[in-house]
């Protein structure tokens, strides 16, 4: 009885560990922390959400590659990087989005823990101040950046943009979006074009740094067995003193739905098609009812493309789907045989009608139930997934935790898989297609 008491609590401690606390520490910048005893390391991260303007989406693109690769303190990259390895390979990481139809921009460090230090090093300390020197104090000429680094990260970034050709997957998802959702700011690539990085100075530059500075909403997360305590009074004490003017509101927009169904077709080099197929439900309502339809159509080893289009048809050699549940879509992706095109849309239209009319099996039903429950519990395998858990929830009336979020998914019927699939309509084709083909 004793025993199992003990366990009892154990576990409830546990779990008290991992809830999210939150604060707002400023106008417009949130401190969020999640301490979980059984990590050995912490993890840090700063988004900053910016308007997604077109004309600067370069300028705002080539700062992660400036801001990581030195600052003040330590004035170039062999210099970061000792001090890194004098961190016990601390690592600082990088990624450019477009997210809540806001550019986001998040700037991350991930260490070991305090307590498994030689000699008592104060790693948390240390990490937290050289991420901010990076953010808050980079190398700059009079009211720019320096020329010569700003010319070495401008053809990164080039490169970079010119690179989303040769992958064709990565090609047709750019601009299939740039066709779906046109005038939004998912359908921008993020990295904006060549033309526009080959302008980027190191004062346009500059002017977008002190603009994301001033007016970006930001965000932290800190994860990890640490309390926070000491990130959480460094990150005060330096970010209030940042400039601050009105701050960038996060509003996410539903996307809507055309009139008509739009296609387009582009022609490339390549031996196969890709077939994107953009489906849209701007009333959906029913956030874990979208989650499973994705799953049942497209989601999984046993979804009904794969098993249907592609085993049972052999129409093509993959076909997927994933939802975003803040725009309400469905994207359905397939690489096709060429000759297969019309065929395997019309199978593709064939399963959605399928499930308006008949609904889901209780096998399909469980199935993606239990994937989406897994993947749930499997957020608290490491720091930077139980951030990315909640950061994506930020725009929310409340955040879910993984349990209460599976809990929403359980309650999940047939009909109410059913009444989602019905409320989504096809709003674009894009088509990517060897050049032989008209």
């Amino acid at each position: 009885m004793i025993c199992d008491i003990l366990i009892k609590y154990n576990d409830l401690y546990k779990e008290m560990l991992r809830i999210l606390d939150r604060k707002q520490l400023a106008d417009g910048i949130f401190f969020s922390k999640i301490t979980d005893g059984r990590y050995k390391t912490n993890r840090i991260s700063i988004t900053f959400y910016t308007d997604f303007k077109d004309e600067q989406r370069a300028d705002y693109a080539i700062l992660p590659y400036i801001l990581t690769d030195s600052c003040r303190k330590y004035p170039n990259l062999t210099r970061l990087t000792e001090k890194y390895s004098d961190l016990y390979g601390a690592s600082v990481s990088d990624n450019l989005g477009c997210s809540f139809d806001s550019r986001s921009m998040t700037f991350s460090i991930s260490c070991i823990d305090d307590r498994y230090t030689l000699e008592g090093e104060r790693l948390e300390q240390e990490c937290c101040e050289l991420l901010l020197d990076c953010l808050l104090d980079p190398k700059t000429e009079g009211d720019g950046f320096e020329k010569e680094t700003v010319d070495i990260m401008r053809q990164e970034l080039i490169d970079a943009i010119a690179s989303v050709k040769g992958d064709k997957r990565c090609y047709a998802a750019q601009q299939g979006a740039m066709a779906a959702f046109p005038g939004e700011p998912c359908g921008l690539p993020a990295n904006g074009t060549i033309e526009q990085a080959q302008a980027v100075t190191p004062q346009s530059a500059y002017t977008a740094w002190k603009e994301m500075l001033r007016h970006g909403r930001i965000e932290i997360f800190a994860a990890g067995c640490s309390d926070f305590s000491v990130s959480e009074r460094i990150l005060s004490e330096r970010l209030s003193g940042i400039s601050r003017g009105d701050v960038y509101p996060l509003s996410p927009k539903v996307s809507t739905l055309k009139p008509d169904v739009f296609r387009t077709v582009e022609n490339c080099q390549m031996q196969q098609a890709i077939l994107r197929m953009y489906f849209k439900a701007p009333k959906m309502t029913d956030r874990y009812a979208g989650a499973l339809l994705s799953l049942i159509l497209g989601g999984m080893s046993t979804s009904r493309f794969f098993t249907n289009i592609r085993e049972k048809q052999s129409l093509c050699y993959y076909c997927s789907s994933y939802s975003n549940r803040f725009k309400k879509t469905i994207t359905v992706y397939a690489g096709v045989d060429p000759a297969n095109l019309a065929k395997t849309e019309r199978a593709v239209m064939t399963e959605f009608m399928n499930i308006c009319m008949k609904g889901v099996t209780e096998e399909e039903l469980e199935h993606a139930k239990l994937d989406l429950t897994e993947n749930a519990r499997a957020v608290y395998d490491s720091a930077g997934a139980i951030s990315s858990w909640y950061s994506s929830q930020i725009t929310d009336p409340e955040m879910l935790t993984p349990e209460k979020f599976i809990e929403g998914v359980k309650q999940v019927t047939a009909q109410r898989v059913m009444e989602a699939c019905r409320l989504y309509s096809l709003d674009t084709v894009y088509t990517l297609s060897p050049e032989e083909v008209r």
